[in-house]
């Protein structure tokens, strides 16, 4: 060995014995061993990253380390065994996983003759604090719990003697063949269900945010389910063994070993780094595993991405072959007693017991147009289970024959069209052709995002996964199920007469992820091209292009303008130009909020995108060169509500004498339901001394909105700070905020949009009156608020730094300075805002909240202590560095925490 790689620890049993013998007691000889055994393996593991060598060698240290034990305790050789089960029994151990022993007796006799024995043996390895499993049975229990159960039927099924009667353990070997229990074919097919159900658990996709190195699609389980069911079958199934018996084809035999060894390095970075059993991804660990593993940061993605990116297409590549040798197992031995059926479909494929098989194994490399219309043929065949995996290899192998001019092919560009305007089962066909490698090949640039992962909290899925799950949803807004949680969508979808415009944009709409640049801008690019190749219509080619360069727009408007406002609205109107490209993005944007993260999607932002698509379609039907006159729109507003108001009991005098001078923006920003609800509240407040505060939901639609806090009183100094903490302090998220005096009253209107915890609007009557009677004790004083925020910072929180930005500009048209926040997201931030904003004498307008994940994007319409907009370069730069300071200074002490 390399003089500079380091040793493998190394137990000599004879010096063991002897130290157990001459100490009083094993726990002060064997934990200082399993220590120094433990960090010398992590210093060899640093060193060369060989995980492969360790996890065996740890199981062969352990089996060294029992046996001694098991001699030193005195247990015998006759009629009781100790036996190591599971990936124990494999011969497999990870820095925490389970040592699982199974301590096996001839019959209850031995049991009651050595348990005394049996019971000081197991209590001594919970002493040195092994991580154990252990289960104490005769011979005739472990066949009976064999026969019943299948997690204990496979862990026998990888066993060893380590000490003890090694004749008894021969025995239960031959008790618990398949010509005894669990014969191959119903082995195979518990086997083949647990798995899917395994899939299904872990939510049926290869992709998740903190994926489980050992149970996710694609990860360890999949592999050991492939040698499991041939083990079972073939009595062994190691991959070299199943290479030799001609199961496994060189490639693919060298491509489950390489996904082997990738995951075991994972898994035991993930164990030492964790320091305990810890098989999920944690988002508090990827960056650390990535640099381990020697992955880095470069100009366009960080360590962690790309670390992450290999994850998931090696999931993506292990998952495409345990389909591929399951399903050959199945076809190929399972099944190879019964008469298969037989279904002719054409002159190159028919259906073989329910899978798509090619009669010509050279059809691909004849006809490769057949890479593409094999996918389009399963569309066709709703009987179909799958395809064979006799084809999938036909495909694997002659994949390759996808270049640029198989690209440029007109046939083949009609081909994949013809799929994407199927009206049926087009996403599964997609999601096939990714994973047997023709798509990402079809289209590169989609092959380029295929496992990209963003290193944040907002995107949850890789790029393609987010791809797909778009046009899955999109196209399931067909459906009468989607109608309530999506009415405007799913009415608008079924005016959509080329829906295959929006599959395109979704499938293309992120390609441009992969390269340098802005990736809306990018992505439309991509579209142009593609769209040209594929030879759609103009309108259609600009309409695709259109939507992936502009796919951001509508959500992010709906984020930052004031949707009551006619002159933001005009605005928005003019860059979407017509009511039908309104349609398209609105289908756009909610599909993709939904399939970025389901969590984006709340009630309140249904709502905001709700406004802006209603809004948007009234100025759009008034007519570009006609804007809406803000004045007219005011007087419009303040008459309607006058007269609702005056048909509810009161006097036009009473309604101005209360309405007082609350400025223009009160009537543009509330809109007429809120400002009559108010001003019956504040008359029926009366002249009180304390705080007026309101709370009702702000839609009475049962899937949108949010619940609504009005609060009324005379303005001070601390109040939008004192709000915003007891808000916090109360564990809800503030989502919009529209603070407002009154100009000769100097009466605070303020307006709080907040969901719960879970972000939904809040129901709860009771929780309801919580939430007023806590805040009007708050705003009582509000001088007196607490900055100490309580709610914990969430762990995934923690892992990231983001760096605060604060820019500022004044708004010409509506006299205010917009100041933004950019910034890690932790509870108390807008608390602490409000103390910053109180400290310089700010005057609070109205604040725009913005979360995605761990970062935080907020507006707030801020004017100076003079009630203008702030024009001092010097005031501007001390209230941005106050602002940067004063959120680092918060974050430093919260990560403490």
């Amino acid at each position: 060995m390399d003089a500079m790689v380091p040793q493998l620890p190394q137990i000599d049993e004879t010096e063991l014995l002897n130290q157990l013998a001459q100490s009083v007691s094993p726990i002060p000889v064997v934990k200082p061993l399993l220590a120094n055994i433990q960090q010398e393996a992590y210093t060899y593991f640093r060193a060369t990253l060989d995980a492969n060598t360790l996890v065996r060698h740890r199981a062969s240290l352990i089996d060294k380390l029992l046996a001694c034990l098991w001699r030193h305790q005195g247990l015998p050789e006759k009629d009781l065994t100790l036996v190591a089960v599971g990936g124990y029994g494999r011969g497999e151990l990870h820095p925490f996983s389970d040592i699982d022993v199974l301590l096996l007796c001839r019959d209850e006799n031995a049991i009651n003759t050595y348990a005394e024995q049996l019971q000081s043996f197991i209590t001594l390895m919970w002493d040195i604090k092994l991580d154990v499993g252990h289960s104490v049975r005769t011979l005739a229990e472990c066949v009976t719990e064999a026969e019943k159960d299948l997690t204990i039927i496979t862990n026998m099924m990888e066993s060893r003697t380590l000490a003890g009667d090694r004749t008894l353990h021969g025995e239960l070997v031959k008790a618990t063949t398949p010509e005894h229990i669990w014969p191959a074919q119903s082995f195979f097919t518990a086997k083949w269900q647990e798995l899917q159900d395994r899939h299904k658990k872990h939510n049926d996709s290869e992709y998740n945010l903190e994926p489980n190195v050992k149970n996710s699609p694609g990860a360890l389980r999949d592999i050991q389910t492939i040698t499991w069911v041939t083990m079972r079958y073939f009595g062994e199934g190691s991959l070299n063994a199943l290479e030799e018996r001609g199961f496994l084809t060189d490639f693919e035999r060298e491509r489950l070993q390489r996904s082997l060894d990738f995951l075991w390095q994972v898994r035991y970075a993930l164990h030492m780094l964790a320091g305990r059993e810890e098989d999920r991804l944690l988002f508090d660990l990827q960056r650390e595993i990535a640099t381990l593993l020697g992955f880095q940061d470069d100009k366009q993605m960080l360590g962690v991405e790309r670390f992450m990116s290999r994850f998931y297409r090696n999931q993506l590549a292990t998952n495409e072959l345990s389909d591929l040798l399951l399903l050959h197992f199945n076809e190929d031995f399972m099944k190879c007693d019964k008469a298969n059926t037989h279904e002719e479909l054409n002159e190159h494929f028919a259906l073989c017991n329910g899978y798509l098989q090619l009669k010509d194994p050279d059809l691909f490399k004849k006809e490769p147009a057949w890479l593409l219309n094999v996918f389009y043929l399963m569309t066709q065949t709703p009987q179909a289970k799958g395809i064979h995996s006799d084809t999938i290899r036909a495909l694997r192998d002659h994949r390759h024959l996808i270049d640029d001019d198989f690209r440029q092919n007109t046939e083949h560009n009609r081909i994949f069209m013809k799929l994407m305007c199927n009206r049926s089962r087009v996403v599964r066909e997609l999601t096939r052709m990714m994973r047997y490698g023709i798509l990402g090949r079809y289209i590169p640039e989609f092959g380029s995002i295929i496992g990209m992962m963003e290193h944040d909290l907002f995107h949850i899925y890789t790029v393609d996964e987010h791809s797909f799950r778009m046009m899955r949803f999109l196209r399931h807004l067909r459906f009468s199920q989607e109608r309530e949680q999506f009415p405007i969508a799913s009415s608008l979808i079924h005016r959509v007469q080329k829906k295959e415009v929006l599959y395109l944009t979704a499938l293309l709409h992120d390609s441009g992820k992969s390269l340098e640049g802005d990736h809306t801008a990018n992505g439309g690019e991509i579209a142009k091209a593609f769209c040209r190749q594929h030879n759609l219509r103009p309108t259609d080619s600009h309409m695709v292009a259109w939507l992936c360069g502009n796919h951001l727009l509508m959500s992010q408007a709906s984020q930052r303008l004031d949707l009551n406002n006619p002159e933001d609205i005009h605005q928005f109107a003019l860059e979407v130009g017509d009511q039908h490209h309104l349609e398209m993005l609105y289908l756009i944007s909610i599909a993709d909020i939904v399939s970025t993260n389901p969590k984006a999607w709340t009630s309140w932002r249904a709502e905001q995108m709700r406004d802006l698509y209603r809004n948007t379609q009234v100025a759009l039907r008034r007519g570009l060169g006609n804007p809406l006159n803000k004045e007219d729109w005011i007087e419009e507003i303040q008459q309607e509500a006058l007269k609702q108001l005056i048909a509810k009991g009161l006097t036009e005098d009473q309604v101005r004498d209360i309405w007082g001078t609350p400025g223009d923006d009160y009537f543009l920003r509330e809109g007429i339901d809120n400002i009559v609800w108010q001003t019956l509240e504040i008359h029926s407040h009366g002249d009180s001394s304390r705080p007026l505060v309101s709370i009702r939901q702000t839609s009475d639609r049962q899937f949108e909105g949010a619940t609504q806090i009005f609060i009324f009183m005379k303005d001070q100094l601390n109040l939008f700070a004192a709000t915003t903490a007891t808000l916090d302090q109360l564990n809800l998220n503030i989502q919009d905020a529209r603070i407002m005096t009154s100009e000769t009253e100097h009466n605070a209107v303020d307006t709080y949009i907040v969901l719960d915890e879970d972000n939904q609007p809040i129901d709860d009557p009771q929780r309801i009156e919580q939430i007023r009677n806590t805040l009007i004790e708050a705003l009582a004083h509000p001088e007196e608020y607490s900055t100490i925020i309580q709610r914990r910072t969430p762990r995934m929180l923690k892992q990231f730094q983001v760096e605060t930005q604060v820019f500022m500009s004044n708004d010409p048209v509506m006299q205010r300075t917009v100041l933004e926040v950019v910034a890690a997201d932790r509870p108390g931030l807008l608390a602490r805002m409000g103390a910053i904003f109180a400290e310089f004498g700010t005057q609070m307008q109205g604040a725009k909240i913005l979360t995605e994940g761990e970062r935080v994007s907020d507006i707030f319409f801020i004017l100076n202590e003079q009630g203008l907009p702030f024009s001092d370069v010097e005031q501007c730069q001390r209230l941005q560095q106050a602002i940067i300071e004063g959120l680092d200074d918060q974050v430093e002490v919260q990560s403490a925490v």
